[in-house]
C-alpha cells in the first residue's frame, strides 16, 4: 500500500511539473535568460530574437512604440553594469544596468512580463543625459547588499514589501518620515548619484538640490524643500523579488512649478524646480529584516503631466 501511495505522488509530482512546462512556468534562471534574449534582440535590432508574444506592449519613457523604435532602433551594445529583480509568482522580470546608444552609456531599467515563456510587456526607463564623472563613476556594482539573495528568515511576505513603498510615497504627502523603517545604513541613489546615506565613493548631487548624510532625519520629517513634489501619481508596484527583498515601480513625481517655498520657521527658500515637469522614476526599494535597507532608482525628466504609459491617473 506504501508503495503504491508512493507511486502515486511520484505520477502527481510529474504531472504537476509536467503541466508547469506546458504552461510556460519560468523560475529565476529562466526569467533571467529571457531577460537577456530581450536585450539582445534590441542590440541586434531584430524583434525576431527575442520572444515577443503576439499583442506585445512597449513602452520607452512612458510613450508606447513598436519594437523597431526608441532604444531598439539606436542601441549598440551593453554596458558591465547589470543585475536583475524577478517576480517567479507574477512571471515578470526586471534588467537594470548600462546599455549604449551610438556608443554612448546610457542607464536603463526594463521590465517584462512574462506569459507561457513569451514576453508580452516592455517597459522601459532609459536615461540619455549622463556622464561618467556624475552617473557612471559608480555605477560598476550594485550598491552594497543590494543585489543580494536574503536567508528566509531576513525576507519578508509581498504584503508587507508592498506595505513599506506605500508608507515612503505617504511620507512625501504629508512631510512626516516617522514611520518610514528605515535602516541605520540606509541609502538612496538617483542616477548613480547619492541623494542620501553614505556609499563610499557615491557622487553627491549638485549644488542646490535636496540631499543628506542620513536617509533617517534625527526629527522624523522630509525636508520642506520636497514640497516641490505636488504628488507622486500614478505609482504601480508591479514586481516584488522575495528572495532578494526588491520590489520594482513605475512613480510618476509631478512638480507644479512653485517659485518659493516657505519653511515652519518663517524663512523662504528657492524652489529646485519653478517650472512644471513630471519625473518617471524606475524605484527598486529594497528591504531586509523589516528595515528599508536601500532604494535604486533611474528617472527622467518628461513634460508636465504625462503619464506612465500603462493607465493610473495624475490628478484626481
Amino acid at each position: 500500500m506504501k508503495k503504491l501511495a508512493a507511486i502515486a505522488v511520484f505520477v502527481s509530482s510529474a504531472v504537476i511539473a509536467a503541466e508547469a512546462q506546458d504552461t510556460g512556468a519560468c523560475d529565476r534562471a529562466c526569467l533571467e535568460g529571457i531577460a537577456d534574449q530581450y536585450l539582445a534582440a534590441m542590440v541586434a535590432h531584430d524583434a525576431a530574437k527575442a520572444p515577443l508574444a503576439e499583442g506585445f506592449i512597449f513602452t520607452e519613457n512612458t510613450a508606447k512604440l513598436p519594437p523597431t523604435e526608441g532604444l531598439w532602433f539606436t542601441a549598440s551594445g551593453l554596458g558591465d553594469f547589470k543585475f536583475y529583480v524577478a517576480d517567479v509568482h507574477t512571471g515578470q522580470v526586471v534588467w537594470t544596468g548600462v546599455a549604449r546608444e551610438h556608443a554612448k552609456p546610457v542607464l536603463l531599467s526594463v521590465r517584462l512580463k512574462v506569459v507561457n515563456r513569451r514576453i508580452t510587456e516592455a517597459e522601459s526607463i532609459v536615461v540619455r543625459d549622463v556622464n561618467e564623472e556624475r552617473n557612471l563613476a559608480t555605477l560598476k556594482s550594485p550598491p552594497p547588499g543590494f543585489d543580494e539573495i536574503l536567508p528566509p528568515e531576513e525576507r519578508m511576505p509581498r504584503a508587507d514589501m508592498l506595505r513599506v513603498v506605500e508608507i515612503y510615497f505617504a511620507a512625501l504627502d504629508t512631510l512626516d518620515a516617522s514611520q518610514i523603517p528605515w535602516d541605520d545604513d540606509a541609502y538612496r541613489v538617483e542616477n548613480g548619484i547619492a541623494t542620501c546615506g553614505k556609499i563610499p565613493g557615491m557622487v553627491p548631487p549638485a549644488a542646490g538640490l535636496p540631499a543628506s548624510r542620513a536617509c533617517k532625519s534625527p526629527d522624523g520629517k522630509v525636508p520642506y524643500a520636497l514640497k516641490t513634489v505636488h504628488n507622486v501619481r500614478p505609482r504601480r508596484t508591479p514586481v516584488i523579488d522575495e528572495e532578494k527583498g526588491i520590489t520594482w515601480g513605475l512613480y510618476v513625481f509631478n512638480h507644479r512649478g512653485i517659485d518659493k517655498i516657505p519653511l515652519p520657521d518663517g524663512t523662504v527658500v528657492e524652489s529646485y524646480f519653478k517650472s512644471p515637469n513630471s519625473m518617471p522614476w524606475a524605484d527598486m526599494f529594497k528591504t531586509r529584516n523589516r528595515k528599508l535597507r536601500g532604494i535604486f532608482a533611474f528617472g527622467i525628466s518628461v513634460p508636465y503631466g504625462v503619464e506612465d504609459g500603462w493607465g493610473g491617473r495624475l490628478f484626481e
